[in-house]
């Protein structure tokens, strides 16, 4: 069942972003004999605004079960065309994100919609990003210290075993903080987050990796005596998405990289001057060690 709040939420989509004679044709995508005067109960000679068709055509639609229809037919509808115009859909990202949070999500390379709740961190585009569009996003880089001594020491099939133990602890943080693996090769990875407070939800997310480190450390399973320590390194700005995530191009995403393996000592993290101004006061004090890394002004935890 369609929660009542989405469906007011695709009723304003349709009425922001289209005139009362493109929803009626969107209704006629589905079905064919749709009349939007008759689902809004009102006479052929009124006129009606698009807010009140927009609301007919979305509650017609839902009576006879078709919204996730509706749905798919609204997003494939943004750089599309309508009656020889051109379609932009205005609040898209944002009204995909609410889909995300009741488990509806939309494939754009298989054009499909999907309501279930698939494994979130698999969903590398939130079920929300399109590719070749460009995205507010925040990178994470994370990378474990002295992973080549670890190895010499412990041997590569024991340190897999801890890689990999650290990995599914480090997933759920960054899941809680709703960010997305986009890399992650044995010794260390990116994180994105975007959407509504990403960075300081990105922040707090490395706060949290780290301070719960001694956790993870002291957990009896673990086939090592050393303790892991990370680096962890952020940068935000605008980025060309990509489903593929390995082939973006981005400075936001190399600065991050190289600040988290040139500019962060072990068992700190550093986050550029882009993303400690838009941290809250809270957090942003408590990055204090104020440093340059490739010309750009840079913070530390130290």
């Amino acid at each position: 069942m369609i929660d009542l709040s989405l469906l007011n939420e695709t009723t304003e989509i349709l009425a922001n972003n289209f005139k009362s004679d493109e929803i009626e044709e969107l209704g006629k995508l589905i079905y064919k004999r749709y009349d939007g005067h008759i689902a809004a109960g009102v006479k052929n000679h009124i006129t009606m605004s698009p807010k009140k068709c927009a609301n007919a055509l979305v509650q017609f639609i839902n009576d006879s079960k078709k919204t996730l229809q509706l749905i798919k037919l609204i997003i494939e509808m943004d750089d599309s065309t309508l009656n020889g115009k051109a379609i932009t859909i205005n609040g898209l990202e944002s009204y995909m994100n609410k889909l995300a949070k009741s488990d509806i999500y939309y494939d754009f390379k298989k054009r499909k919609l999907y309501n279930s709740k698939k494994n979130a961190l698999e969903m590398i585009n939130w079920g929300t990003l399109k590719d070749e569009k460009t995205y507010n996003i925040t990178i994470m880089s994370l990378d474990i210290v002295g992973n080549s001594k670890l190895v010499q020491k412990y041997g590569t099939k024991i340190i897999e075993k801890v890689y990999f133990r650290l990995r599914n602890f480090v997933e759920q943080k960054i899941l809680d903080y709703d960010g997305r693996i986009w890399n992650f090769a044995g010794d260390g990875g990116l994180i994105a987050f975007t959407s509504k407070e990403h960075i300081p939800r990105s922040v707090l997310c490395a706060l949290e990796i780290r301070a719960s480190l001694s956790v993870f450390n002291i957990r009896p399973d673990l086939p090592i005596t050393d303790d892991i320590s990370l680096r962890l390194a952020l940068d935000t700005g605008k980025i060309k998405f990509s489903s593929d995530t390995g082939h973006i191009v981005s400075d936001v995403i190399n600065y991050a990289a190289h600040l988290e393996k040139s500019g962060t000592l072990p068992g700190e993290i550093s986050i550029s001057e882009n993303v400690k101004k838009k941290l809250p006061a809270k957090i942003a004090k408590v990055f204090s060690d104020k440093n340059i890394f490739e010309n750009i002004v840079c913070y530390s935890t130290i």
